[in-house]
């Protein structure tokens, strides 16, 4: 009798609180449309015509076109209407919406006509976004009025399965209290802000923490507005469920409990994770409470993203022992939402050689579940698209992504060419197994928001596979006329960085490396092309049409042209300082020095001009948290150390999130710089040796001393990018000539 109560009482909560869209036919007709319009076009919702178009075949579809001076969005469902919006605004108002806030939207005050009508078919029937990575290294500090920016972002784009992972710890709170534990320990085994997206995957406990209450409860807060807004356009986000990651203090309320350490992303044996066992009688009670207590709050659309080995080795590699995870977790699903599909991300079967070394493991893991219950999110298919040699995962759904971004680096990088080449083949492969959609698994934001624009358009239109036809509407949007000069300079960017090299794990400036007189080590590897052809590049795009030169959206180009130009100019100058210091000629080396750190002064002056390059928003973002100076001053130290030392001092992923930014490089990046150059100098003074382990050890306690300081910089753009631009290209231009490949 009392399991038949506990059912039904499990079952209440899911129906009773779940999301129904039923709920939303009693608001206006396509309110939540108009309301998107009038963001981004303000005062001008009333001159569009919004109309529903029958669904045929499953198949989305939109249409776009003009009749009586008005512009008629007709779409299948509301994400169909909103991709019909941002065809208009692309190709006919020629502006592009940024996914941050803070970009102005430049449309033109009379809203042209639709000439001619225009119909696309939506090919994919998943578009998923983010990562667990990104709400550390891009959404971080994100407030309301940025997810509502970027939420409109997602709906222009068609994306209708957004990963919403923010304010679980106000669940798990809930949770591990049931379970016995007090909140102090609770919160003392989350992490500081700056690390949830890593304790969420189980990969680290308790670094930075505890977690202020008042961060999980403006987060939990957050994550309702984030999941009404989302579902008002027809998206399904993913939700989180259990995975096995427990705190190790649960073992004092449950002493034979199976719980194995999973490690701690070497940052220290204090904050390793732990799992717990599935074939222990917890795991499956900590799963029902877990999503019954997130439907509860948020609802559900019956996808839940879980990884249970992500990045860490499993207590065991047997295939039944794998089997027997999968069964346990998604039971657990299915057990409190009968509809329930498991969303995995498959960058582990990537990474980790253990799962190719015998495929009968992720077979079994896969089996495991009732098919077609299981989707797998092809992590990386840009670097390897693992379903060619799973099996086309073994017969399980997935959503071909690309990552294309790694920790928030900001070096230009997007294989447009080789992506449009891999995406086609796969779509055309008829060994492809159940391709269910197409989608991106960023890390961070960075600095080629195009790729992602490129991609979710392609479900739209294959057409765009063919990237040399694109180019010449893309450039119109950043000149705002057809400028064959700027549209040339954009057509050689293609052919030269985004052709096929793929981002890696980590692509950034070697200014940002802890410093080294040859090589390079960490995560700092320049991509390698021809340096003077992008030197060639922004002479071109300097001598375009002024209309074309006074676009603010060009001027970014220009600044983000000219910003890897730096960064490949210092290669060169860093050889020949290395030899200066070799052959023992100081007054060579001073001059090295002078050209080495003069180029990071106009790196971080250059950058200062646009807000996404401010460190200042970064650490101010970040102490708006704190309602004290010693709140402001830690959730500043979180801001600092992810992007820098990641971990504490010494640790080894140092500058894996490394980015150009303004007050960064000056602050940080230079003063290491600084210091090495100091001991140079010393060295060739007094004729000893250069000391690397010495070095290094030396920099790590300067760049941890560094996570604890508090200062105010700029956040908010300092001067004129366009002249700085000129500035740059006329003091460098011999440097530019002059200069080599690694």
């Amino acid at each position: 009798m009392k399991k038949i109560i506990l059912v039904s009482f499990f079952i209440f909560l899911f129906v009773g609180n779940s999301y129904s869209r039923e709920k939303d036919l009693n608001r206006p007709i396509h309110q939540n449309i108009y309301q998107l319009i009038e963001r981004i076009l303000p005062k001008k919702s009333s001159q569009f015509v919004i109309e529903n178009l029958k669904k045929e075949d499953g198949k989305e579809v939109f249409e776009l076109s003009s009749k009586n001076g008005k512009i008629y969005l007709k779409g299948t469902n509301d994400l169909a209407i909103a991709r019909a919006f941002n065809w208009y605004l692309n190709y006919y108002c020629k502006t592009r919406v940024s996914w941050y806030k803070e970009d102005p939207i430049l449309a033109p005050e009379v809203l042209p006509m639709v000439e001619t009508a225009i119909t696309h078919e939506c090919r994919f029937e998943k578009r998923f976004f983010l990562n667990y990575c990104t709400f550390g290294y891009t959404m971080l500090w994100w407030q309301w009025s940025d997810w509502e920016r970027f939420i409109d972002w997602m709906a222009l784009n068609g994306i209708n399965m957004p990963l919403a992972i923010t304010g679980q710890e106000a669940i798990w709170l809930e949770v591990w209290k049931d379970f016995g534990m007090s909140e102090e320990q609770i919160r003392a085994y989350f992490t500081g802000p700056a690390h949830l997206p890593w304790h969420r995957m189980g990969n680290l406990d308790g670094f930075l923490g505890p977690l202020p209450q008042d961060f999980i409860s403006n987060q939990f807060e957050l994550q309702k507005q984030i999941l009404k807004r989302e579902r008002s356009f027809g998206m399904t986000p993913v939700l989180p469920a259990f995975a096995g990651h427990v705190p190790k203090a649960i073992k004092e309320k449950y002493p034979n409990s199976k719980i194995t350490s999973l490690g701690s992303y070497d940052v220290g044996e204090a904050y390793e994770a732990f799992f717990l066992d599935p074939m222990d009688p917890l795991f499956i009670k900590i799963q029902k409470k877990f999503l019954t207590i997130q439907t509860k709050y948020f609802g559900t659309d019956n996808y839940y993203g879980a990884d249970p080995f992500n990045e860490m080795d499993p207590p065991s590699t047997e295939p039944k022992y794998l089997a027997s995870v999968s069964k346990t977790i998604y039971d657990g699903m299915s057990s409190i939402d009968p509809k329930a599909t498991w969303i995995q991300m498959g960058w582990t079967f990537y990474y980790m050689k253990l799962w190719k070394e015998d495929p009968e493991r992720l077979k079994a893991m896969i089996e495991a579940v009732p098919e077609n219950k299981m989707i797998i999110l092809e992590y990386f298919a840009e670097k390897e698209e693992v379903w060619r040699n799973t099996n086309a995962w073994h017969g399980a759904p997935y959503i071909w992504c690309y990552l294309g971004n790694f920790g928030g680096n900001t070096e230009m990088a997007a294989p447009i060419k080789e992506v449009s080449k891999r995406i086609v083949k796969t779509e055309k492969d008829s060994s492809k197994g159940k391709l269910y959609g197409i989608g991106s698994t960023l890390e961070g934001f960075g600095v080629n928001r195009f790729m992602f624009e490129w991609l979710f358009e392609y479900a739209w239109d294959k057409d765009v596979a063919n990237t040399n036809k694109w180019i010449t509407k893309y450039a119109q949007t950043r000149t705002k006329h057809n400028d064959p000069v700027a549209e040339e300079a954009f057509r050689r960017l293609i052919d030269l960085v985004y052709n096929d090299q793929v981002s890696g794990i980590a692509t950034g400036s070697l200014m940002h490396a802890r410093p080294l007189l040859t090589g390079v080590k960490g995560y700092q590897r320049p991509n390698v092309y021809d340096y003077k052809e992008l030197t060639n590049i922004l002479s071109l795009m300097l001598t375009a049409d002024e209309k074309s030169i006074q676009s603010p959206e060009y001027q970014k180009d220009l600044v983000l042209v000219t910003k890897q130009i730096l960064d490949n100019l210092i290669i060169p100058v860093r050889k020949k300082l290395n030899e200066a210091y070799v052959n023992k000629d100081s007054e060579e080396l001073e001059a090295q020095i002078n050209i080495f750190l003069g180029i990071m002064d106009d790196q971080d002056r250059l950058l200062a001009t646009q807000s996404e390059y401010l460190f200042g928003k970064w650490v101010n973002d970040a102490r708006k948290f704190g309602n004290d100076s010693i709140n402001k001053a830690y959730y500043e130290k979180n801001a600092r150390v992810l992007i820098t030392t990641w971990g504490n001092e010494g640790n080894g992923i140092i500058d894996y999130a490394s980015r150009a930014l303004s007050g960064l490089i000056s602050s940080y990046y230079k003063m290491r710089w600084e210091v090495f150059f100091d001991k140079l100098r010393m060295n060739l003074k007094n004729n000893n040796a250069l000391d690397m382990d010495l070095v290094k050890k030396e920099m790590a306690s300067l760049e941890w001393s560094w996570t604890n300081q508090q200062k105010t910089f700029n956040f908010d753009p300092q001067g004129n990018s366009l002249e700085i631009v000129k500035e740059i290209y006329q003091k460098y231009i011999t440097l530019f000539n002059s200069s080599n490949n690694l």
